[in-house]
């Protein structure tokens, strides 16, 4: 079963150029270039490609006969969810916000759909939406994200204002699980597979279009998440080394410490890569193949805050906490 680059038969695919190196080895001083694994497994033969994120839109322009008009957007522009700004391109609708509001908050609704979805295209149809909008009040018709027909256009693709905010709602999410993973660590490689794998749950009811559109936009995540981790890895080996990370990490005496084992993460990359999104059962596994796997490094750590660095005993408890199998159950469940 192959999915959107996961192999489903235990191996991780390519992305694309930088390759991640220096790597360590398990009891070994100083770095290495990779293991002697099979192509399939190792992770310092993946290929990065390093996607630019977009500025925050902070000025929205409306183009007049003659001349041009600037609105400014504030941080009020910029709202929680998709359902706040359906309210507020209602009120529009009913005449309750003028123009220059509305063409404020189209400017931040925009900016976060093509963050959260990855694309440099503009995001078109909110006028044609407010029309539709008006015209259902005139008929005394209730608007409703089911009921609306008027298709926004995003990278050639056409999708309803529903199929548009599910989309949103379900990269945020993945958002979300992604940056709490945080770079070059262990969790980092296991919320990759993860956010690979969510994507084509069937739960999330998306069709085969959102799924092609959103696979690619998290594509794009992981290749950002992947280079950020080469980054902080090349400061990392040039760091001075902390003895008490060796075999696990390098750096930690200047720059924060940065998982190193190819060994350790080659597997962890394999085992999410075996998800089946649709076999819970398969996720489970995956799960406890990572806790087996980081069990001993937990041992080394509990030891060393038991015995003289009480200071790491906060970040070892949320370490356990976020690598324990409800935490990740609550990353699957939707309710991280």
């Amino acid at each position: 079963m192959n999915i959107s680059g996961v192999s489903y038969n235990g191996t991780m695919q390519n992305t694309e150029q930088k390759s991640i190196q220096s790597l360590q080895n398990v009891g070994s001083k100083g770095t290495l270039t990779g293991m002697r694994l099979s192509e399939g497994k190792r992770l310092d033969s993946w290929e990065i490609t390093h996607v630019q994120s977009e500025n925050s839109v902070s000025l929205a322009n409306k183009y007049q006969t003659g001349s041009i008009k600037v609105v400014h957007t504030e941080d009020r522009h910029y709202l929680r969810n998709t359902e706040q700004y359906f309210g507020v391109f209602e009120q529009y609708a009913k005449g309750q916000i003028s123009e220059d509001e509305l063409t404020a908050y189209s400017a931040a609704f925009r900016s976060e759909v093509k963050n959260t979805l990855n694309t440099d295209d503009w995001v078109g149809g909110i006028n044609a939406l407010v029309k539709e909008m008006k015209e259902n009040i005139s008929k005394g018709i209730a608007n409703t994200p089911d009921n609306l027909k008027t298709e926004f256009s995003v990278d050639g693709m056409k999708f309803t204002w529903k199929e548009l905010t599910d989309m949103y709602k379900t990269g945020a999410y993945i958002d979300k699980f992604l940056a709490a993973g945080g770079s070059g660590t262990y969790t980092t490689y296991s919320h990759i597979g993860i956010a690979k794998a969510y994507v084509h749950k069937s739960e999330l009811g998306l069709t085969e279009d959102q799924v092609k559109f959103l696979s690619e936009a998290v594509e794009k995540k992981i290749d950002r998440k992947l280079e950020s981790s080469r980054l902080i890895l090349e400061l990392a080996t040039a760091d001075k080394q902390n003895p008490m990370w060796e075999g696990y990490y390098i750096g930690g005496t200047r720059t924060q410490p940065v998982a190193s084992n190819t060994k350790m993460i080659s597997e962890i990359a394999e085992a999410f890569s075996k998800i089946d999104p649709n076999d819970k059962s398969t996720y489970d596994a995956a799960v406890d193949r990572f806790q087996k796997i980081m069990r001993p490094w937990e041992t080394i750590f509990a030891s060393y805050v038991a015995r003289q660095a009480p200071g790491y005993a906060s970040s070892y408890v949320h370490e356990k906490e976020r690598n324990s199998r409800a935490g990740f159950q609550t990353i699957w469940n939707g309710t991280y």
